[in-house]
């Protein structure tokens, strides 16, 4: 055989090969920049023919697709997509992506191996609710220079967010233009009260939201609370978040403020919440405990209870811890929850056969004190005073807003019996009407006689 060539060199240019037998030819290529083709011709006597030859150089070659769809994504809120960067050169590559606002690319540089490929992740995130057809530039090769191109496409849109209330009630206002507002009506002090507003996205994109409390620069302590300070509705979809209030001041009234942000150009909504706070309401289920007459060396019982009709837990304690006295209340002190009922036990053990009788106040946390009378009267075999009863206590209190308390018993006796005074419907003492008429009346003579002589610090009403 006859060898001959143009570009590439042949180490054996003639050679003999006999039937069946194969020869190895060695071509080479010693330098070049491009890819190069030529033809290897073999010459024999029955004629001659060719092999094709091609050289090409190794070389940096990175792939990725002509564009990309990124999901459409509300102002404010971020989406992501994926493709893949291919190395279909032949040699290790760098890469560095150029990408304009709001897209990112990750990871934006890199080494990529020869028939590796590299999953890129771009990050969308609009501020303003408009197209976006952009190009983003892959640039490698030596210097840099060699670059792959791919279209980013997306949509930013402005999401929308509509807040109403769950569970509406009539003191609740939820009308389209005005002010919302959440009432929480009277809410036991130290408990926790639970409403609920619902939000609903009727976008086609996720509507991210957070949740801020208005801050009360006059207020102490925060009584209102959320659920949640931030959060996502998807398209279409609804979410509810919880409102508490806890209060911890008695009979106050809290108002505040809930602002709801969506995300991006929406609006937010500003949601009043107001609430009241209400104490325990502690009742006895009588004032005044009568033991009548009880013979010296014995004792009388009695029971009553005491009930809290609110939803709160109530404190009470009897401020009745001396020992020597003739009363006694078991328990003294205690506690009654939400709505409970309690039997006290109230002992009269006199020592001495005469009248006793007693105010006992009832000291409840966040409530006004109540007052119990405990009365009875003790005989012995010489001695037997007469019976106190609780109209003598009435007449009593009755005597003293009228100021006849500060007379003894004869002298009223007297002047009931002059007619210098009468009883009422209820018995009690009072002066005639024509007196309190000359009395209230300041221009009017005042009739010689009709007057009782009260001392100079007494006043009657």
């Amino acid at each position: 055989f006859l060898l001959q060539l143009v570009l590439f060199c042949i180490l054996l240019k003639k050679f003999f090969c006999a039937a069946g037998m194969a020869q190895v030819v060695e071509c080479l290529l010693s330098k070049c920049e491009k890819e190069y083709m030529d033809q290897l011709w073999f010459e024999k006597e029955e004629g001659i023919f060719c092999v094709e030859l091609r050289a090409i150089l190794p070389c940096h070659k990175l792939v990725c697709p002509p564009s990309l769809q990124i999901p459409m994504c509300a102002t404010g809120d971020m989406v992501e997509a994926w493709f893949c960067l291919d190395n279909v050169g032949d040699l290790s590559t760098f890469f560095t992506w150029d990408f304009p606002s709001p897209f990112q690319m990750f990871p934006a540089t890199g080494l990529l191996e020869p028939g590796l490929a590299c999953r890129m992740k771009v990050t969308f995130q609009p501020l303003i609710a408009v197209t976006y057809d952009v190009e983003a530039t892959c640039w490698y090769g030596k210097g840099s220079k060699q670059k792959s191109s791919i279209q980013l496409q997306a949509v930013g849109k402005c999401a929308q967010l509509l807040v109403s209330i769950k569970h509406k009630r009539p003191e609740d206002q939820d009308v389209e233009g005005f002010q919302k507002v959440l009432h929480f009506g009277s809410v036991a002090v130290g408990c926790t009260a639970e409403r609920q507003i619902k939000l609903y996205n009727p976008s086609a994109v996720n509507a991210p939201f957070k949740i801020e409390m208005v801050p009360d620069m006059l207020a102490k302590d925060q009584v209102f609370s959320c659920s949640r300070a931030h959060g996502m509705v998807s398209p279409g979809g609804k979410k509810c978040v919880s409102v508490f209030f806890h209060p911890k001041t008695l009979d106050s009234r809290r108002m505040d403020y809930i602002s709801v942000i969506p995300s991006g150009c929406a609006s937010q909504t500003l949601l009043q919440v107001i609430g009241f706070c209400r104490g325990p309401a502690v009742s006895l289920q009588h004032y005044c405990v009568n033991f009548n007459w009880v013979n010296l060396g014995e004792h009388s019982e009695q029971t009553l209870w005491i009930e809290n009709q609110s939803d709160c837990s109530a404190h009470f304690q009897f401020a009745i811890d001396c020992q020597e006295s003739v009363f006694s209340i078991k328990p003294v002190i205690g506690t009654l929850v939400g709505k409970a009922r309690m039997i006290l036990r109230c002992v009269f053990r006199p020592t001495h056969p005469i009248i006793c009788f007693r105010r006992v106040a009832c000291l409840i946390h966040h409530q006004d004190p109540l007052f119990l009378d405990l009365i009875g009267t003790c005989h012995s075999d010489s001695t037997k005073p007469a019976i106190l009863k609780p109209q003598h206590l009435t007449w009593s209190r009755t005597h003293t807003a009228r100021g006849l308390a500060l007379y003894p018993p004869d002298i009223l006796a007297a002047m009931l019996k002059e007619r210098k005074l009468e009883r009422d419907q209820d018995g009690a003492l009072m002066l005639p009407i024509e007196v309190l008429w000359i009395l209230w009346t300041p221009d009017a003579p005042v009739p010689q006689g009709s007057m009782l002589p009260f001392p100079d610090s007494c006043s009657f009403l």
